[in-house]
């Protein structure tokens, strides 16, 4: 049997998850599959490592209240912009405010006194324009601002189209990461790119555009916070749900993989200005195994106090391969933790599987086989959760067959969570 998000686009979900890529989120289909199943309208659902927001957006899309944190301000940001409820109508009004406002006699000398690494990136008029953009937004409580700051994310940089116009601001270069500054020299004479002036006003009210086409999204406003999550029981907005949160879905950092900080430092550029996002330094990126474990730890630790007591946690975890082609499962490392702590009183574990090409999940009852190399979902709570299958059916109606769904192998997701954990690692 099929896992349902394993059926279902990466692309499928409100178009406001495509607001701006983002390293290591797991798809929209994933996070509203365990909404469902583990949760009901009006629950607390939170994600200490929130990302792109793609736990929080699936929350509010289905009648959940939100709590979201991160420590990267490119989430955070991200994060926020979808945590609120805005019309396109006051977005466009306002972005014809900001452009009314633009001057670029006073802004192109900021732009030519910016870092070299980002004058070659972006034309002066474009980075002046960037430049107002982000005095006038950064320290703003407005609703539209925070989302227009997450949409300007998702334009600051990416590819050229064959005709030489582009949805994006910068040199034609990747959408998904920012190259580093001595590669982006080295690719600009080499490629021989042209900086080209472009109206970021203009592309902007595109992108927009673009995220409403299938309209907004309605709901309470999720709570969202630039918070360490080995911290969180500590952050003032969140304690009056300590004790309180039905369902905790998220993913923490992959160990040394991804480098939240080095790899959005375009990006990361805008919120130079903002006394709580200027430094990265913070991010727990590159942690060592031992580290990494330590932390995972720490993070649950927090996470259980925020739970409610019948409360679950969804720990999405990958596997990592080594250039020297030795595997490391995090999900491992940190079930066998878990277990010997004993800290919660229900501990199973999913397998996604590929199988004759077909990714599947060691989930319902008449799957077989065991799991090679890939995510690992592990489930914690302190009672038996109940997997509510049938309600996913009117989620994904019509998106693929989904018949009839059988119930979870609760004993099966147990056995395997105790045998995954006593295989050691290649």
């Amino acid at each position: 049997m099929k896992a349902p998000w394993t059926e279902v686009s990466t692309r499928w979900g409100h178009p406001w998850h495509r607001m701006c890529s983002y390293l290591g989120s797991f798809p929209p289909a994933l996070a509203r599959s365990f909404i469902e199943m583990l949760s009901e309208k009006g629950d607390i659902i939170l994600d200490p490592f929130s990302g792109r927001g793609t736990t929080l957006l699936e929350c509010r899309a289905s009648g959940r209240i939100a709590l979201a944190s991160d420590l990267n301000p490119i989430a955070v940001a991200l994060s926020r912009a979808k945590s609120v409820n805005v019309e396109l109508d006051e977005l466009k009004s306002r972005i014809r405010q900001l452009k009314k406002g633009y001057d670029s006699f006073l802004y192109l000398p900021m732009a030519n006194v910016q870092k070299e690494d980002i004058r070659l990136i972006f034309h002066p008029e474009v980075l002046a324009q960037l430049c107002y953009l982000r005095k006038e937004l950064l320290l703003s409580d407005d609703p539209c601002d925070h989302f227009i700051i997450g949409s300007i994310l998702g334009i600051m940089h990416g590819s050229e189209r064959q005709d030489g116009t582009s949805a994006y601001l910068s040199i034609s270069m990747p959408n998904t990461f920012s190259m580093s500054p001595g590669y982006v020299k080295r690719f600009v004479e080499t490629k021989r790119l042209n900086r080209v002036p472009r109206d970021v006003f203009e592309i902007l009210s595109d992108k927009l555009d673009r995220l409403f086409n299938s309209g907004g999204i309605s709901g309470e406003d999720a709570i969202v916070r630039s918070a360490n999550a080995k911290k969180i029981t500590e952050v003032e907005d969140f304690k009056p749900y300590a004790g309180r949160v039905k369902l905790i879905v998220t993913s923490p950092p992959y160990l040394d993989i991804v480098n939240y900080a080095k790899q959005n430092w375009i990006r990361n550029w805008f919120f130079k200005p903002h006394p709580d996002f200027a430094n990265t330094e913070d991010l727990d990126d590159e942690l060592t195994l031992e580290r990494w474990n330590k932390f995972a730890l720490e993070s649950t630790k927090q996470m259980k106090s925020m739970l409610a007591p019948d409360g679950v946690i969804v720990f999405v975890v990958g596997d990592i391969s080594r250039r020297t082609g030795s595997n490391i499962s995090l999900a491992r490392e940190y079930l066998q933790r878990i277990m010997h702590n004993q800290a919660f009183n229900f501990v199973g574990c999913f397998a996604d599987v590929i199988q004759e090409g077909a990714k599947t999940t060691r989930i319902w009852k008449e799957t077989k086989g065991k799991a090679t190399d890939t995510d690992r979902i592990v489930i914690l709570s302190d009672k038996t959760p109940v997997f509510r299958t049938e309600s996913l059916k009117e989620v994904f109606q019509g998106v693929f067959d989904i018949g009839s769904l059988p119930s979870v192998d609760m004993k099966g997701l147990i056995d395997y969570a105790i045998e995954f954990s006593h295989v050691k690692s290649t």
